[in-house]
């Protein structure tokens, strides 16, 4: 059968689909675009902002227009099937907890498991644990996720290890919440740990860790790093700079706190990308409060941002708080802060003009040159005429250009 698989929302999400994308392509199928007309649509959703569930439900009313069987998982469906069959009541849902099963539930028949392959991909997303046991007022992925569930360290590493002999050559460990990772298991199991067995027992290239929250970065995650394979770039959400506010987010740290692990990882891996995320307009962030985020986040050595305004989740307990942000305020602060991650990428992009950086090689843009991303998660531009997607390249900076890197590469890997 011909089968599309749209996707939505965060790297659980892409890991997911590809994991689910190896499986029809080994059982026979064909993985076509909707303009193909497939025979199934598969649609994996998000509802971590509103934003994400009516993007969720234009992609399903998209896939519905093919005329072919449409199946919709991920968040988005976990917690508003009503809504998805007020759109058409010949969707199948497909929850979260069964999404791993996905075939045998659409097929009526048992897969053959099969070694993953690359599928010309050029990082693999290895998914290492599901859902969140805290509880952000504002967030309703753990109603849609569940508490925290680990992969077992020996899957995890088989799986790095298929993905390498495929000709993957960099690997982001991804999760609802990566810092969890082993709480559920052995009392020795820890995300570092992890990554040390990984470092031991693979050799992968490139390992990426994706978001981690800052009271889970310890002392070990920040010496690991130091390892050449680890790449140098963190992602650590911060959601806002102001006490209050993170009190009412029900955050777990202050200012202060994160501040002061920012500072230990500057002092360790002064070259670092370091990313965060940021919601504005949370109920109660009045402009002294916005003000103070504001100027924590320029004097902060983060080299890009992610800005979302504030999103009213039902069922959260910020849902019902009072003091809401009207949307225009929202949207001011959106475009202030997005315009200073547009800064602060350019400034971080210009310290490696004349140094040399690996990067992995993602697409070819025209006859001459490719994009890349590099280790510390900078843009690139490569000049070759031959070069393969996903191969790991060494190249020299010439040129930077509003956080865009213009480079010629030296050797592969």
């Amino acid at each position: 059968m011909k089968v599309t698989l749209l996707t939505l929302g965060c790297k659980v999400n892409q890991s997911e689909s590809n994991r689910i994308e190896s499986d029809l392509l080994s059982t026979g199928h064909e993985i076509v675009s909707l303009k193909e007309k497939p025979d199934i649509c598969i649609v994996n959703t998000c509802t971590v902002t509103s934003k994400s569930d009516y993007q969720s439900r234009q992609y399903i009313r998209r896939a519905l227009k093919t005329g072919g069987r449409v199946v919709v998982t991920g968040c988005y469906s976990e917690l508003n099937g009503h809504e998805i069959h007020a759109i058409s009541s010949d969707v199948t849902v497909v929850p979260n907890s069964n999404k791993s099963d996905i075939i045998n539930k659409i097929f009526q028949k048992n897969r053959v498991q099969v070694p993953f392959i690359g599928h010309g991909k050029s990082r693999h997303f290895v998914k290492i644990q599901d859902g969140c046991n805290k509880r952000c007022t504002y967030c309703a992925i753990q109603m849609a996720r569940g508490r925290s569930v680990s992969i077992p360290v020996e899957t995890i590493v088989e799986e790095i290890k298929l993905a390498h002999s495929s000709g993957i050559n960099e690997i982001v460990l991804t999760g609802i919440h990566i810092g969890f990772y082993g709480n559920d298991l052995d009392r020795e199991i820890s995300l570092d740990s992890l990554v040390a067995e990984i470092l031991k027992s693979t050799s992968i290239p490139r390992i990426r860790l994706s978001s981690l929250e800052v009271g889970e970065i310890s002392e070990r995650t920040i010496d690991l790093l130091s390892d050449q394979r680890l790449c140098d770039h963190l992602h650590i959400p911060l959601q806002s700079g102001n006490d209050q506010i993170l009190r009412r987010m029900g955050r777990g740290y202050t200012q202060h706190e994160f501040n002061q692990k920012i500072d230990k990882i500057i002092r360790k891996h002064p070259l670092i990308a370091l990313g965060t995320d940021v919601i504005v307009g949370f109920p109660g962030e009045d402009n002294d409060a916005y003000r103070i985020t504001l100027d924590f986040i320029q004097k902060s050595p983060f080299t890009y941002l992610h800005v979302f305004p504030y999103s009213k989740r039902k069922g959260t307990p910020a849902s019902i708080y009072k003091e809401q942000v009207p949307s225009i305020e929202k949207d001011e602060r959106v475009s202030q802060l997005n315009e200073i991650s547009d800064i602060k990428k350019a400034s971080y992009a210009k310290q490696f003009v004349g140094h040399t950086l690996d990067m992995i090689i993602e697409k070819q843009n025209a006859v001459s040159t490719y994009s890349a991303t590099t280790g510390n998660y900078l843009k690139a531009v490569v000049k070759s005429t031959s070069l393969k997607k996903g191969s790991l390249v060494f190249s020299r900076i010439e040129k930077a250009s509003k956080g865009l890197l213009y480079t010629n590469p030296i050797k592969l890997h």
